[in-house]
């Protein structure tokens, strides 16, 4: 879609019939707006099929509709047929209806897998005490006044270990990033 197009220009344009810019319109917000209504309706093509007569009916009554701001009417109109889906199924969506997580790249597993041993090896290579504050910061979620009081000492110093450890996990990986591109 045209950045240079404004909402009121959009609307005019879809108003005389201009299917070029409705079908542009339609490319640029479909996606968004199917997961927006799978926020409410889990199931993937019910929300497909909600967004795509959300579109028909603004193609249907292009000629009377006032609208000022495309994006609000598209998402105030999708949420509204689904609250109408839901009212009219009578039907309550449970942890078993949600919509199954996209298949995931084999590759971006191993390369997170690889990521996360490397990580390790070099949490590993740490100072005793440097280590033990930042898996007590990162792996267990406590706040470096808590570490500081379990450890007894200063919050200053857990602050302090902690920007040693990251500095080095940052360099480390950053090392290891430019010296494998450099291999390939």
């Amino acid at each position: 879609m045209k950045k240079s197009l404004t909402d009121k220009q959009i609307v005019k344009r879809i108003a005389k019939g201009d299917e070029h810019v409705f079908e542009q319109l339609f490319h640029a917000k479909y996606a968004h707006l199917v997961l927006f209504a799978m926020k409410m309706i889990p199931d993937r093509m019910e929300a497909e099929n909600i967004v795509q007569m959300v579109f028909i009916k603004l193609w249907e009554k292009r000629n009377v509709l006032k609208i000022k701001s495309l994006n609000a009417y598209l998402m105030m109109t999708v949420r509204n047929h689904c609250l109408n889906v839901i009212k009219r199924s009578r039907y309550h969506y449970s942890v078993d209806n949600l919509p199954q997580l996209p298949d995931v790249e084999e590759n971006d597993i191993q390369q997170k897998e690889e990521m996360l041993k490397l990580v390790y090896s070099i949490i590993d290579t740490m100072p005793l005490q440097r280590k033990k504050i930042f898996k007590m910061s990162r792996l267990d979620g406590l706040k470096y006044k808590e570490i500081a009081n379990i450890l007894n000492i200063s919050p200053k110093t857990v602050e302090a270990q902690m920007g040693k450890a990251l500095k080095t996990l940052r360099e480390t990986i950053a090392f290891g990033t430019i010296k494998q591109k450099n291999t390939h």
